[in-house]
């Protein structure tokens, strides 16, 4: 793209010039690579040294606002966990998200989970039915082709990158404090009751409201607090990426190995996401280049302590008056008065801080690929998805003034899944003769003609206690 400047004018006549690069850039569609030019359905490409300098968990969320057509949400969960990628809208009640393809593997799973943001090479979007037909009915909500990084010919290259993002919390909502809620709860109680005083053990019975110093819940002495729950939550973050990459390339291939750790602190108090990604692939070709063989292997572990269910919508409704803490340092809190049972926040956001949660996954695949005569090619490709998770959730035994639970609780689980995919693929490209005088001559242009048979296998299992 280039800009010209011209001086306004009652008439101007603007002819576009074709971009020859751009349309010669090849793009990876389905099991084949073909060139911008020869594509009739609906394909974006997105160059990750375009995204590079956009800190992020998930390599999703750099494209927010980058593909036309493509929406992009995420709930700030840490690691990137939660974001929602959507090619074609909801299409469904059930799962609308599209099909990942990394490295020619098939997959529904959260992309941070199998690939560094720092491995990848592009990504191509295919948003419309033709584009994405090779794939069947698992592609009807869109498919996105994910390249990683290659050692290049010649080029021995180690890199080294970090970074440290801050991520503040801001909740759009400037919450009540003791006396601006008192003040509200007064007038609107006098609205509805033809004048008359409410009458409470916090506020008292007077025609204004005046604040207690303490009051009790249960056999719990709690001073009356000005409490604003959202920052008690909430914080500024930190995310510190690590990333070291070696690759070397030869005359006949070459191979590349890179390593990633991501040290992620979420806004909500006492969550986190830790991860340690490491990547082998290798592409090497002999007899000619008629025989080419290669491989891509991901191993990912990573923690969470996710933040508890609800916590939002329990700090706008726990009240400023409720202290974090009791005179004797327990948790405050309690249904008393004009107080309702909602739980406090920091005992939840406690609990957690205590559970486990280690995931794993291993993802990746190998291939052959031979070409016995010109523009005929047979490929093999075989690939394997394993992931597995234990989770151990323990509450212990707690105390909100007159709220209480005398039992701890303990829940473990442990869940693993398996699937490998094993497609078979034949193309044959055949170049078309077309004739503007008598001798027919070739174009550079050519039809690829995909055969494919693929089969695929799931199992899973689940211990629960």
């Amino acid at each position: 793209m280039k800009t010209v400047v011209y001086d306004a004018a009652p008439q101007m006549d603007i002819i576009l010039e074709d971009d020859v690069n751009f349309l010669e850039e090849v793009v990876v569609t389905g099991y084949m690579a073909e060139k911008k030019a020869d594509l009739t359905g609906s394909v974006s490409v997105v160059k990750m040294k375009d995204v590079a300098d956009v800190p992020t968990g998930n390599v999703m969320q750099a494209l927010q606002g980058r593909v036309a057509g493509m929406n992009v949400t995420t709930d700030g969960t840490p690691g990137g966990g939660n974001t929602s990628t959507l090619v074609r809208g909801t299409t469904t009640i059930n799962n609308s998200s599209p099909l990942y393809v990394i490295d020619g593997m098939p997959t529904r799973d959260n992309v941070g989970s199998i690939v560094a943001s720092s491995d990848i090479e592009s990504i191509q979007v295919l948003k419309d039915a033709s584009s994405a037909a090779i794939y069947g009915a698992q592609a009807a909500n869109g498919v996105i082709i994910i390249t990683t990084k290659k050692a290049k010919k010649g080029e021995i290259k180690v890199n080294f990158d970090m970074s440290l993002t801050a991520q503040m919390f801001s909740t759009g909502i400037d919450l009540l404090n003791t006396r601006q809620w008192a003040d509200c709860y007064w007038q609107a109680y006098q609205n509805g009751n033809n004048g008359n005083n409410p009458n409470s053990a916090i506020f008292g019975n007077g025609d204004t409201p005046v604040i207690a110093q303490t009051y009790t819940s249960g056999n719990k002495t709690m001073k009356v607090a000005d409490t604003d729950w959202a920052k008690e939550i909430y914080s500024t973050a930190l995310m510190q990426n690590y990333n070291l990459s070696l690759a070397r390339g030869g005359e006949n291939g070459g191979s590349s190995l890179s390593v990633n750790y991501m040290d992620h602190d979420g806004m909500c108090r006492n969550t986190d996401y830790k991860s340690f990604n490491t990547r082998l692939s290798g592409d090497y070709h002999f007899l000619d280049n008629r025989l080419r063989i290669g491989e891509n292997l991901a191993v990912t572990r990573w923690t969470t302590h996710n933040a508890p269910g609800g916590i939002e919508e329990t700090i706008f409704k726990l009240m400023p008056m409720v202290p974090v803490y009791a005179d004797d340092g327990s948790y405050g809190g309690g249904y008393v008065d004009i107080l309702n049972d909602s739980a406090n926040p920091v005992r939840l956001t406690d609990n957690e801080a205590a559970n486990k949660h280690v995931y794993w996954r291993v993802f990746g695949n190998a291939y052959i690929e031979v070409e016995p005569v010109k523009n005929l090619v047979l490929r093999s490709n075989f690939g394997v998805n394993y992931y597995n998770e234990e989770n151990s959730t323990f509450i212990p035994r707690w105390q909100e003034g007159s709220r209480s639970v005398d039992t701890n609780e303990l829940e473990t689980s442990n869940a693993e899944q398996f699937n490998w995919i094993w497609p078979f693929f034949q193309a044959v490209s055949l170049p078309v003769s077309t004739s503007s005088t008598s001798r027919p001559r070739i174009c550079s242009t050519n039809l690829p003609m995909p055969l494919c048979w693929e089969r695929e296998d799931i199992r899973s299992r689940m211990w629960l206690l």
